[in-house]
């Protein structure tokens, strides 16, 4: 028999009796809640309380200001809201009046300025610059009543007109000026009391002003505020009836339509009157189910109706009128009164009443939705769907985890979208088949059979006619169960499950696991879904990457993160993939993946490039260049040639943001279907229109910094357009918060920045909602641009942009860096002038010294050495004259010593050149005193060198025991001293030509030991090379 529902189709003469009884049956039990959901326009109502910060629900007042702000009025408080918060400006208004007050309304003026009207007067509110200015009327005007201001108006001229008791008006002109006092005439037909007020105020295109109080006269008044003619609404017809006057609003310039009540009921009439003619239209019964206070139209065509208790709206275009009076009492819970209601710049809906403040949105609805249930909050789950496959004639059948109806849960759905009716079926074991329950994961079709795949280890065969199943149990499924599955041919299907892969032949219904069998095959993988390839091969998307499988399943190739992988991929958990646009596409868990295969490259999309989240469950492409992408967060469309995202969220019609993997279908006309856990969604990608562009202006909030060296956290609320953001040095925790002023659906908005002056320009993704966060910027000039992607549409073309300046500490100025090296310039010089002048002191010192040596004790050993001589040369003993003798040369000995020392000592003589002029004086004198030949030769690199007085020293003094062990020990005719500069080292090489001697036999006296330690004390290198008969050579490198 053929697989369709014998609910939709007689299947044969034979079992038409049959059928036709079983037809009935499953029409009246199965079909009675199965009514999809008809595309009509949707009504989005919100309602907003104190849970989203407001400060109680009792919300009077009402108004927008010019940058798009919403501002709100309780009894005494005055607050702003944002799209996200509402922050508190009741000190701003009441530092102005220097007190609290009572709000009795607010208003936007023409110059987008916000007006407050309360019992001190009136005050006007900047919303550029956030101040207030407070003006008591009673002041210029001696009225005690002037005081206490109730409504506020503006006329074409943008002057401001004040209602205060009696039914009075105070005109104030642009400048905050009152200049004048409006008094109604006295009327026998109309008491004035001190109630009395005025409650509408009219232009007419000549700016004709046009008054009324609650009665029964329309009053015009010219522009210094005088009374030129009065009205009467009510005609004698009228009053006979007992008719009374309701309202009056003006739909058109020209026009004002009265609305009248009659006593005792609700029956109301209505007529318009002409301001131009001054005439009266027919009286007629009202056109709308609401006889309102006030007609608004927006954006859209709609024209919005309210009383103090009913709302609702006209759709001018198809005349048809939609009531929300009901819908409105049911979201607050309770029968509730309306005060003010207000049209923004956005399209968007706004009340004020004593439950909170409504926000209602208009939208087409496009998307059908089947098995949804209605959630008390977005976060609750409803019927969870899992598979959802087409037939042949059409037929959507769908599993669930349990879609209640008729009292108990059914796992098993079909679906026929053109009569949008729905089959529930609670599928059931056959009682001589024992086992538990199963929950079909996906329904599958093998000629005329029906068979599903479940969450559990069964593979099933289902007879739609009885609701009975079948099972094949797969005892070694790995995991949780099966996944997917894939039609290999008439009979034989492939299956993923949580850890591998299996197969069955439907015409035996015996199984064949995979993991058991020997081969190059997938294994302990999950697998996520099947799609055809290339070469009659299958593309396997898994939580390892792709494989591609030869007919007989074994892998024939891998997209991964492997080496030796044919492409690698920037993401490995896969879910769905589908070849579109010359290059093959898979929802990943990190975004959406794009294939090259000629390239064999990957590029990976993420939130950064606008997805709404990064788990992408499927892509179904349409016939548009479109892939339209489940998520976790709601659907997304992405244009695959301009490489754009649009999202789509529940005030779009979804009836959940979250979506379920391996529940997506796209039918053979080309619908898409997506399952998630609530419910299926359905459209036809042909009718959305998803290139329109939603142009909002973006503004700053505040921007928030933490003052580290403070210990404080500042806020700034009032950043005029443009002007530059400084931070300090001690700043750090930037935040700044932003608003579109589209309020339509503000969770689906992103944000993205880039900044210029960083090392990136590129635009980034706001990681916080509408809050960019900088924990620290380094000191330097930069410029802020922020961008905004209105309710998942496409980025806008606005631009907002500020000069960002973070100021560098103190100690990294351009001030402090010239004053750092002045000082140092200073301390330098000044260590030089003190260096300088230590010296000077020293060689002073050593000058001192020297002369005092040369003086005192040379003049002694002077002495010694004549008078030595004298007593020589009068004694005749030899005895004696040895003993003399040996004094006398002893003081001359001393004597040359103490001329070394003195010279070493004296300043002036640092230069290498006057140590070698000494060196080559002692040599010459010695080499001539006893008879040998002496050579001296000096590199010219060291004229300049100079040496400190301990080096100069030591040098000398080693010379001069060389030449003098030479001169006494070494019988030699020639010395030659030899002194050089290389390497940055000065070399002296001392050599004679005498008997030499033996290291080893040798005594080591006092003047080689002290050559060694004088070259230890220079940080040098003495070495001594001799042996008999070859001369010595003595080395000092230092």
């Amino acid at each position: 028999m053929p697989r369709e529902f014998s609910t939709f189709k007689l299947l044969g003469a034979s079992g038409k009796i049959f059928l036709c009884s079983l037809f009935f049956l499953v029409c009246q039990n199965r079909f009675l809640h199965g009514i999809a959901q008809v595309p009509q326009t949707r009504v989005n109502m919100q309602l907003l309380g104190p849970e989203q910060g407001l400060p109680s629900r009792n919300i009077r007042c009402l108004a927008q200001d010019g940058r798009g702000f919403i501002w709100v009025a309780t009894g005494q408080e005055l607050w702003r809201y944002d799209g996200y918060t509402f922050q508190n400006f009741t000190e701003t208004l009441t530092r102005s009046i220097g007190g609290s007050t009572l709000i009795n309304q607010v208003r936007t003026a023409p110059d987008g300025k916000i007006w407050v009207a309360h019992n001190n007067g009136f005050s006007v509110v900047d919303p550029v610059h956030l101040t207030c200015k407070t003006v008591d009327p009673s002041r210029k005007i001696q009225d005690p009543d002037a005081r206490q201001n109730l409504n506020i108006f503006f006329d074409k001229d943008g002057n401001a007109w004040l209602a205060i008791p009696r039914g009075r008006l105070i005109k104030v002109s642009k400048e905050c000026i009152p200049v004048a006092v409006y008094i109604p005439p006295a009327n026998a037909s109309q008491v004035i009391s001190a109630e009395t007020q005025v409650t509408r105020f009219f232009n007419d295109r000549q700016n004709k002003r046009y008054v009324y109080s609650a009665g029964a006269f329309l009053d015009e008044i010219d522009a210094n505020a005088k009374f030129t003619s009065r009205v009467s609404l009510l005609s004698e017809e009228l009053k006979n009836q007992r008719f009374a006057v309701w309202s009056l609003v003006q739909p058109e310039r020209e026009i004002l339509r009265i609305y009248y009540r009659q006593a005792g009921g609700n029956r109301f009439q209505m007529r318009q009157y002409s301001l131009a003619n001054h005439t009266f239209g027919p009286l007629t019964d009202i056109d709308t189910p609401i006889a309102p206070e006030w007609v608004t139209p927006d954006q859209k065509g709609n024209v919005w109706y309210k009383s103090g208790e009913q709302i609702g709206f006209l759709n001018q275009k198809t005349g048809e009128f939609t009531d929300l009076s009901a819908r409105l009492k049911q979201k607050s819970g309770a029968h509730t009164f309306l005060f003010t209601s207000l049209v923004s710049s956005d399209g968007s809906y706004w009340i004020s009443c004593v439950d909170g403040l409504f926000k209602i949105t208009l939208t087409d609805e496009i998307f059908r939705k089947y098995l949804s249930v209605p959630l008390e909050k977005p976060g609750d789950i409803g019927s969870s769907i899992r598979g959802i496959t087409e037939d042949a004639t059409g037929m959507i059948w769908a599993c669930s985890y349990g879609f209640m109806a008729y009292g108990f849960p059914n796992m098993l759905h079909q679906i026929d979208p053109p009569s949008n009716r729905t089959r529930h079926m609670a599928l059931k074991r056959p009682k001589n088949i024992p086992g538990d329950a199963v929950i079909p994961y996906k329904v599958l079709f093998s000629g005329d059979e029906v068979y599903a795949i479940t969450d559990g280890p069964q593979f099933i065969k289902i007879n739609p006619e009885t609701e009975d199943y079948f099972p094949v149990k797969f005892p070694f499924i790995s995991g949780r169960g099966f996944t997917s599955f894939y039609k290999l041919n008439a009979h034989t299907f492939w299956m993923g499950t949580w850890g591998g892969m299996t197969m069955i032949d439907t015409r035996d219904m015996k199984p064949v696991l995979l993991n058991e069998k020997a081969g190059k095959y997938i294994k302990n993988e999950r697998i996520n879904h099947f799609m055809p390839w290339s070469g009659n091969r299958v593309l396997v998307s898994t939580t390892n990457g792709l494989y591609v499988l030869n007919p007989d399943a074994t892998i024939h190739e891998h997209y991964g993160q492997s080496a030796g992988d044919k492409i690698e991929l920037p993401a490995l958990q896969l879910f769905h993939s589908v070849w579109y646009e010359h290059a093959l596409w898979t929802g990943s868990g990190q975004g959406l993946v794009r294939i090259d295969t000629v390239q064999k490259k990957a590029r990976l999309f993420t939130t950064e490039d606008g997805l709404p989240d990064n788990n992408i469950y499927a892509a179904l492409p349409d016939e548009r260049g479109n892939l339209w992408l489940s998520t976790n967060k709601g659907l997304s469309c992405f244009d695959t040639r301009a490489q754009k995202f649009r999202n789509y969220g529940m005030l779009d019609g979804l009836p959940h943001l979250e979506f379920n993997h391996g529940s997506y279908l796209k039918s053979r006309d080309g619908t898409l279907y997506f399952g998630g856990l609530n419910g299926i969604v359905s459209f036809d990608p042909a009718q959305i229109e998803t290139s329109t562009k939603r142009e909002h202006e973006l503004q700053l909030i505040s921007y928030t910094k933490y003052a580290s060296d403070l210990n404080r956290t500042d806020t700034v609320t009032s950043h005029l357009p443009g002007q530059e953001v400084v931070f300090e040095p001690g700043d750090r925790l930037f935040t700044f918060s932003f608003m579109s002023t589209d309020y339509h659906n503000t969770t689906l908005n992103r944000f993205r920045y880039k900044l210029e002056g960083w090392n990136d320009d590129s635009w980034h993704m706001f990681e916080n909602g509408n809050k960019l966060l900088f924990n620290s910027l380094p000191p330097g000039e930069y410029g802020l641009c922020v961008q905004v992607s209105v309710a998942g549409a496409d980025w806008g073309t606005y631009e907002w942009k500020t000069p960002l300046t973070v100021l560098a500490p103190w100690y990294r100025s351009i001030w402090f860096f010239a004053l750092s090296i002045i000082a140092l310039a200073l301390l330098f010089y000044a260590f030089y002038r003190y260096r300088l002048s230590q010296i000077l002191r020293i060689q002073r010192i050593r000058n001192g010294i020297s002369a005092d040596m040369h003086d005192e004790i040379g003049g002694t050993l002077s002495s010694i050495s004549f008078y030595s001589q004298a007593l020589l040369m009068q004694m005749e003993k030899t005895e004696q004259q040895q003993v003399v003798r040996k004094i006398r040369d002893n003081a001359q000995q001393v004597q040359e010593g103490l001329s070394d020392i003195i010279w070493s000592v004296k300043a002036g003589g640092d230069q290498i050149n006057d140590v070698f002029a000494r060196m080559l004086h002692f040599g010459g004198g010695l080499a001539e005193s006893k008879g040998f030949t002496f050579h001296f030769e000096t590199d010219p690199q060291l004229k300049s060198l100079k040496l400190d007085m301990q080096t100069r020293k030591n040098f000398y003094l080693i010379f001069k025991e060389a030449m003098n062990n030479a001169a006494k020990y070494a019988e030699c005719t020639a010395v030659h001293a030899h002194i050089a500069y290389a390497a940055g080292k000065v070399k002296m090489v001392i050599r004679d030509n005498g008997k030499g001697f033996d290291h080893q036999s040798a005594r080591q006296g006092n003047g080689l030991t002290n050559m060694r330690q004088r070259a230890a004390q220079m940080k040098g290198q003495l070495t001594i090379e001799s042996a008999p008969g070859e001369g010595t050579v003595i080395t000092l490198v230092f």
